[in-house]
């Protein structure tokens, strides 16, 4: 490979989850670490013990307008780009986590040499999610935010230790669908209200969550707008038989399926005759209790070496691990 010249070396801070994919990510990290380090860049590499140094990290780095490069999972790049979305940062992701719906939704690639050098490419503009809570919170997701049946399976996973990668998901899926709460919906998009009784609603960035369900396969991070999946009341065998369609984005001929687009989603869910609030997740994440107020972010975040040419719905995404 050849040298940058001394105009093109980057200033690079490296962060990367060490606990990611069981610490497959630490090993990850140190690897494209000391490949971008020999080929003339100037790295920083940082393994941060928890959130808030991970916060003051990136903090850091784009103060002294650093090129970031995130090491991990869509859990690890939810925090990272907390603060630096809507800044001149650009960040690169090298996918190690389990997921890996960001990475896969912008076409980054996944062997290692591959992503180091694209995650020092020339960046693309493309577009967040802001949650904004009653009590004035906010946060930045980067793929989808949920609630209902898929968060309960989201957090279903997250506490699951086996299997490792999209099958964590599926498995977790196939748990919760034993118990399946119905929830009332209260949704407003672009200030046209929807109601009803549902099963859960995703917020869509992009395509896929959960490891590579495709659950709004018409979703483009840099279109300006949001598709907004709900699943309507329906039976647990029904939505059993719906799931393996989801991987291929071939679900929403379903009849408890709704598509609808929007900028500016205000989203309320509640289980009836339960007074315990519900949360919303965005790329794995809990980001607050709703009702919360969700908003594209045109171009909100830069990333080096985001392809043009968004996965079409269909596409089958290459196993990581």
């Amino acid at each position: 490979m050849d040298q940058p010249t001394k105009e093109s070396v980057k200033q690079l801070t490296v962060l990367t989850n060490r606990s990611s994919n069981s610490g497959r990510a630490e090993v990850k990290g140190y690897k494209v670490s000391q490949l971008l380090t020999s080929l003339g860049h100037h790295v920083e590499h940082h393994l941060p013990d928890d959130i808030q140094q991970t916060y003051e990290m990136v903090q850091t780095a784009v103060a002294a307008d650093q090129h970031i490069i995130a090491v991990g999972g869509d859990g690890f790049i939810h925090h990272i780009i907390q603060e630096c979305a809507e800044t001149p940062a650009t960040l690169g992701i090298v996918a190690a986590g389990t997921g890996n719906d960001f990475a896969f939704a912008l076409g980054l690639p996944s062997p290692l040499e591959a992503a180091a050098l694209a995650a020092i490419s020339p960046a693309r503009d493309v577009d967040l999610l802001r949650c904004d809570g009653l009590d004035g919170h906010k946060r930045y997701g980067a793929t989808i935010a949920t609630a209902g049946f898929s968060a309960a399976v989201n957090i279903r996973a997250d506490g699951m230790a086996w299997p490792r990668g999209s099958t964590r998901y599926t498995l977790a899926t196939l748990l919760e669908l034993a118990r399946l709460p119905r929830y009332e919906l209260d949704l407003v998009i672009d200030g046209i209200g929807v109601d009803g009784s549902c099963l859960m609603v995703a917020i869509a960035n992009t395509k896929a969550f959960g490891g590579g369900m495709q659950i709004a396969p018409n979703a483009d991070p840099t279109a300006g707008i949001l598709d907004v999946v709900v699943v309507r009341d329906t039976s647990a065998l029904s939505l059993l038989r719906m799931l393996p369609k989801t991987f291929k984005g071939r679900h929403l001929d379903h009849p408890a399926v709704e598509v609808r687009t929007g900028r500016c989603i205000q989203l309320g869910l509640r289980r009836p005759n339960h007074s315990a609030q519900l949360n919303l997740r965005s790329d794995g994440e809990d980001v607050g209790s709703l009702p919360q107020t969700v908003t594209v972010v045109p171009g909100g975040l830069r990333v080096a070496g985001a392809s043009p040419l968004v996965p079409i719905a269909g596409e089958v995404k290459e196993n990581t691990e």
